[in-house]
């Protein structure tokens, strides 16, 4: 059986590996852990609405994309 937060852990350690390449500028590694914490803060609520989960989605595709366009 998936454990519940198996897809978040999941998710946060990729934005933590992310983190780790060589090359990052500040407003990458920035937004990179912003995400993170966005994260994990949305794994300790126990019933986010879909307002909140949208937000933190958006919030770690930004991370994502700065990182990956820049």
């Amino acid at each position: 059986m998936k454990s519940k937060y198996e897809d978040l852990k999941f998710s946060v350690d990729q934005l933590r590996f992310m983190l780790k390449r060589d090359g990052l500028e500040p407003e990458q590694i920035s937004a990179l852990e912003d995400a993170e914490i966005e994260l994990i803060r949305l794994g300790r609520k126990p019933n986010p609405s879909r307002r909140e989960i949208f937000r933190v989605v958006r919030k770690v595709t930004e991370a994502i994309v700065k990182n990956f366009v820049s």
